[in-house]
């Protein structure tokens, strides 16, 4: 491992020079900025042939250009810093004006009025250019370096990321929580953003991760290496795209004339932090982030001099962590269940559930299949557990042979028992603080350097390093541990961004960067397989089997070994440049770009599914259908497994390939020195996902299946080296070549101060393959055989002591019928499903108008109508094989089995002879033999599936004072609606959340909803000032040196946040519909009552906060969908947040300083019920009508205070 990990850094020293030899041919996304405005004389006329020169104050770069006949000028491609412009014309004074703070992307007015007189003479103006925006309709926001390094910025399981701040700015929410992570922009997608770094993409190859995943989580960039963050929200210029809502740019640091540098530690105790509410005792946490930094000139011989200026800044940075913040909260069984006695085992409202014996099911006699199954009419009978003395309800005697030879207390003897005191049945154990995040022993390295050749050439390169260590703690007991330590990680990112004059009004900008991420995965628990029973039939006893149990968890984790040979990388590589032409009032730009997106997965991979083996416990074979009844725990002991699979691999990497082609073209229009109009147009195409050897398989949804009796359907492999099993080409999907976005943006200055906007903009996402695989599926190269239980879940699969059944096909097979009845690689019950229609892409359309008033150059507000439509969003609202509602009215009969020999039952013929024979991942039941494809088990979501819409409307609202006197302040207002179907990329998730995937697909129109993280209101303030007293400050300016030591050098910087509750959704908790129906149970409401049980003001976390009688009665939903909606109107916690820092500055010696600070975060402690990430609606609560803890609190809660200091010395 060390080996490797020297090897990628000494590839990123030898390749960061490499770079400098890259072709200037084709592009980057210019993060530049643009200082415009017409040279006039005291009367207003123009002033055409004025000489301007602009002057760099860090690095002393100059641009020169000269006014044109109606007095414009421009100076496009300018660095973010500090500028000097001068102007010079026959018949006037000198214009000097200094002090212009350039920030990304920023498009400033400077108009300068000569004064007649002799060249000799000068006048000079010392003011910041004006903030507004006269040029076009961009929403954006930015914060200088200087305030993010005094922002209060937790050390919170890995390195500080300067781009949590981004949520600072309008229409940027995170839902029930605090975290950046769950960000999104403008109604857009979660997850769908873009990020942009030193001018290249971070989209992360084909693993669908970019934005904020990607520059705060994946590749956070510390404060000490950025040089500006800024955050387009809303119709920016076309060169900006791959996303719906915006885009997160950060810009690295670079040298400057003079010596700079700092060394830093961040530090974080146990001792420090409040106790995490409703826990006993504070969780270990101890977390370190120390470096240090220098930049300056390089002056070497030959590099160095009037024509050369080099430049340099390197940063390295370290982080090591143990703990964290908040300890997890998991449920356990109880110790007696564990024994078999289930007397504990109670409903919400204490009644007992039955627990009845597996072993003797038989059918009601006086069952009536015309009325709904329910306590007096139920399907089936079972002998509820008595006891050893046949008197004792729900309890399994001890000496009944099944417990004898049970298997589960192997497992039970390392699963923890409840912790005392906490909680019930469920949210019972406090296991051990884990840092979540994947970085929390981590090395960074990061060095920019600049060269300046003449006036003509800027070049830098930057080359960005993370490796990190294995992270070995596990949040359970390491033998049943379900944590991967998903590392060591080695991170590169390599950039090259050259500018060249051309000639004053004709510019080139290119960028080139390459970036990737490795990650490798394994299993804490390997090591301990010996401890547990070898189930056979798996494909390998080299590590635990897993364990699933429902309304539990798991115990175990998918991924099997050491992670020395799992190992995922997601390289891009992209080139793209921008054009700049300045033609009288026409700002014309012209770009393009080339993405090439891979990913590559190396290793024996479990999925979803463990090699090892994954079986899966459910209440359904210790129950009874039509009434509350069973126990995944009782299902355990007596070895009744509900579900089952391993994966068995003939091949196993897979090699994603695809790419990207951009081109792009605007212009801004100067109509008047009033009026400015942008215009311009946006192509893109992605060429869909291939495996590079052709090793995938996918779903021919029309081509005859010959082992299902010619009826369509058919598994098809890639290309044409396959045989008749080859689909042609090496994707389902065809290019799609019509991405077209126009974009219009109008800006007009009413006053001198005060500047309306307008515009209208479609944006095109990239393409998003969910499941983090590339789109790739090897249905035939590796198998993951699965069996499922029959009966509507009453009939286990198989006993567990029995192991894996072996009733089918080892890879590699070639063959098109080999997924008929079974499971599928791809989780999906079936083979990988691309809709033919997918790669047209998901899109967004933008509008904003915006008003902006000057109150002084540093103080400004704007307010804004913002709207965003999203549509063919990734969705999960469409199988193609699930069953219309209408089949409900069939009752019981849907549970109803074929034999071998039957060709109809319930006059429901066979799909097909042999038909029966071939389900084993599913029952042959009447349901399975009504669906559409009957030879698959699952119902077939598109994995690309984008039939998803959003809306969005908000208003928003800024106000800033930009740095000046010694006070930054920076407030956002948000008040927003967003309605959708579709919440975010990974498409997956919004199964796992249970906010989606609830809905048939014959009822659509149910779907729309509010957003699962809506947010209707957000508040964000942030304030950096530095104190006024002391030496040269307003009180005290001429203390002594010990007074001006204690009362100067003072900085308080602040950041609160506050949200509205996002809304809750409920779900019935007993759902007896058949999983064809790809349809879940939803309590509506019963007319004129509320959810509530209590009021939220006046909560009280041992009672539950939603009253069961206010919904339908879950013992309804027999074939009954519920009417409930899919996500309610009924909202959770605000979330409210203060961090505070305060900072001491001590003067050494001139130029040389050291910093002490306290960081304060959550400073009044404040507990909110909500989950600190990924929060959504049902996050802190049970939300299922009839749970035994319905309502109730989990345990889950935001972070409770921290203290970390810090110390910085710097020069």
């Amino acid at each position: 491992m060390k080996k490797r990990h020297f090897r990628g850094l000494r590839a990123s020293c030898i390749l960061a020079p490499l770079s400098l030899l890259l072709p200037a041919s084709a592009i980057a996304q210019s993060t530049n900025a643009t200082i415009s405005g017409t040279v006039a004389d005291p009367t207003g006329a123009a002033v055409p042939n004025a000489q301007l020169t602009l002057t760099s104050v860090a690095t002393g770069s100059v641009a020169k250009t000269t006014s044109g006949p109606d007095g414009l000028f421009s100076f496009p491609n300018l660095q973010p810093g500090i500028y000097e412009l001068r102007a010079a014309a026959q018949g006037f004074r000198d214009f000097v004006q200094t002090g212009i703070e350039m920030t990304m992307n920023a498009l400033v007015r400077q108009d300068v009025k000569l004064q007649l007189g002799t060249a000799v003479q000068t006048v000079e103006v010392a003011a910041n250019v004006s903030p507004l925006n006269t040029t076009n309709a961009e929403q954006k926001g930015s914060i200088s370096p200087e305030i993010l390094q005094n922002l209060p910025l937790e050390v919170l399981g890995t390195v500080r990321s300067a781009a949590n701040f981004a949520i600072l700015m309008p229409g940027v929410t995170t839902g029930g929580g605090g975290n950046p992570f769950d960000a999104r922009i403008n109604g857009g997608l979660q997850s769908g953003d873009e990020a942009v770094l030193d001018g290249v993409s971070l989209a992360e190859g084909l693993m669908s991760q970019s934005g904020m995943v990607s520059i705060q989580s994946d590749f956070p960039t510390s404060p000490d290496m950025v040089s500006e963050l800024s955050v387009l929200t809303s119709n920016y210029e076309p060169q900006y795209g791959s996303t719906t809502s915006g885009q997160i740019i950060v810009e690295t640091k670079s040298g400057t004339n003079q010596y700079h540098g700092a060394l830093y530690e961040y530090h974080r105790n146990t001792m420090l932090n409040a106790r995490q509410f409703g826990t006993p005792d504070r969780s270990p946490d101890i977390e370190n982030e120390f470096g240090g930094a220098v930049g300056g000139p390089f002056q070497i011989p030959h590099v160095w001099g009037k024509e050369r200026r080099t430049f340099f800044y390197l940063n390295m940075t370290g982080f090591r962590a143990g703990g964290a913040l908040a300890a997890p909260i998991f449920s356990v069984p109880t110790m007696q269940e564990r024994a078999g006695d289930f007397s504990d085992w109670v409903d919400s409202k204490g009644n007992l559930i039955p627990i009845y014996d597996p072993d003797t099911l038989r059918p009601n006699p006086n069952f009536d299949p015309s009325q709904d199954p329910g306590p007096n009419n139920l399907p089936y009978f079972r002998d509820q557990f008595m006891g050893c003395d046949g008197k004792t309800p729900n309890v399994i005697c001890p000496t009944d042979p099944r417990m004898v030879n049970a298997l589960a207390p192997t497992w039970f003897k390392y699963i923890p028992p409840p912790t005392p005191g906490v909680g019930g049945l469920f949210n019972n154990y406090v296991g051990r603080a884990r840092p979540e995040e994947l970085l929390f022993h981590t090395n960074y390295f990061d060095l920019r350097l600049d060269q300046y050749i003449r006036d003509k050439d800027h070049l830098s390169v930057s080359v960005y390093y993370q490796g990190a260590h294995a992270n070995t703690i596990s949040r359970l007991p390491v033998q049943v541990s379900n944590d991967n330590n998903a590392t060591p990680e080695y991170a590169f990112i390599h950039r090259l961004n050259w500018d060249h004059t051309i000639s004053p009004n004709l510019l080139n900008h290119m960028a080139a960067g390459y970036h990737n991420r490795e990650e490798g995965y394994g299993s804490l628990d390997w090591k301990y397989a010996g401890l547990f029973p070898q189930i056979s039939g798996v494909a390998t006893h080299d590590y635990p089997p897993v364990i699933n149990l429902s309304d539990y968890g798991q115990y175990g984790d998918n991924y099997g070994g050491p992670n020395v040979k799992n190992v995922t990388a997601r390289p891009d590589f992209t080139i793209n440049d921008l054009f700049t032409w300045v033609r009288s009032k026409h700002t014309i730009k012209i770009g393009a770009e080339y993405r090439w997106l891979a990913e590559n997965n190396r290793g024996n991979f479990g999925g979803y599914c463990s090699p090892a083996g994954n079986f899966s416990f459910a209440s359904g074979e210790t129950g009874l259908q039509g009434i509350l009844s069973g126990s995944p725990i009782a299902s355990f002991l007596l070895g009744q497994v509900d579900s089952g699979c391993a994966t068995f691999f003939a091949v196993a990497s897979d090699y994603p390939r695809a790419a990207a082609y951009i081109l792009h073209i605007g212009d801004t229009y100067k109509f008047t020195p009033k009026l400015s109009v942008n215009y311009g147009l946006r192509w893109d195409t992605f060429t869909p996902a291939v495996e590079k050897h052709d090793q995938q398989s996918f779903l021919d949804p029309s081509r005859p299946n010959s082992a299902a009796g010619g009826l369509p359907g058919s598994l098809v492999f890639a290309g044409s080296k396959w045989g008749a099993a080859s689909f042609g080409r090496r994707a389902p999907e065809l290019t799609w070549f019509k991405g077209f976005a126009p974009r219009l943006g109008i800006a007009y200055s009413m006053t001198p101060k005060t500047v309306v906007r307008t515009g209208y903009g479609v944006f095109f996402t990239q393409m998003f393959y969910p499941g983090w695989n590339g789109g790739v599926v090897q249905d035939g190269f590796y198998t993951i055989p699965t069996f499922g239980s029959t009966q509507g879940g009453l009939t286990a699969a198989f006993l567990l002591q029995n192991g894996l059944p072996q009733n089918f096909q080892r890879p590699p097979f070639i063959d098109p019928s080999s997924l008929n009845g079974q499971g599928g690689t791809g989780g999906a019950g079936g083979p990988n499903y691309r809709p033919f229609d997918s790669n047209r892409r998901p899109y967004s359309q933008q509008w904003n108008l915006t008003i902006e008033h000057e109150f002084t150059n540093n103080f400004y507000f704007d307010i804004a109508y913002v709207g965003n439509r999203g549509t063919r969003l990734p969705s999960r609202t469409v199988p193609i094989n699930a069953l219309d509602p209408k089949y409900l009215s069939m009752g019981q009969a849907l549970y109803d089995n074929f034999g071998s020999a039957d060709t109809s039952v319930d006059g429901v013929p066979t799909p097909y002879p042999g038909w029966a024979n071939q389900m084993q991942a599913c029952a042959p039941e009447v349901a399975q033999a009504l669906r559409p494809y009957p030879q698959y088990c699952g119902s077939l979501y598109g994995l690309t599936e984008n039939a998803g819409n959003s809306i969005y409307h908000a208003f928003q609202a800024k106000v800033e004072k930009r740095y000046n006197n010694g006070l930054w302040t920076l407030t956002s207002y948000t008040l927003e609606k967003t309605l959708d179907d579709a919440d975010q990329t990974q498409a997956d998730a919004l199964l796992w959340s249970g906010a989606h995937g609830v809905i048939s697909p014959f009822e659509r129109k149910r779907n729309k909803a509010l957003a699962v993280d809506d947010v209707p209101q957000t508040l964000s303030e942030a304030l950096v000032y530095d104190l006024p007293f002391g030496k040269g400050k307003r009180w005290a300016p001429n203390p002594g040196r010990i007074l001006n030591g204690l009362i100067g050098g003072w900085t308080l910087a602040t950041v609160i946040r506050a949200s509205s509750g996002v809304p809750f959704f409920f779900r019935s908790s007993y759902c007896n519909v058949p999983g064809e129906f790809a349809a879940g149970c939803i309590p509506g409401l019963k007319p004129g009552l509320a959810p509530w049980a209590q009021s939220k003001g006046s909560f009280d976390p041992n009672k539950p906060l939603f009253n069961e009688f206010s919904f339908e009665d879950f013992n309804s939903f027999n074939f009954y969908l519920g009417r409930g909606p899919r996500i309610s109107s009924y909202r959770g916690f605000g979330y409210h947040n203060h961090d505070v820092t305060i900072i001491k500055n001590f003067r050494i010696k001139e130029k040389v300083d050291f910093q002490l600070r306290g960081e304060f975060f959550n400073i009044w402690n404040w507990h909110t019920f909500n989950c600190p990430t990924q929060c959504w609606g049902s996050g802190a609560f049970d939300t299922s009508v009839g749970d035994s803890n319905f309502g109730l609190w989990n345990g889950t809660v935001t972070n409770p205070r921290n203290i970390q200091f810090v110390g910085r010395f710097t020069f």
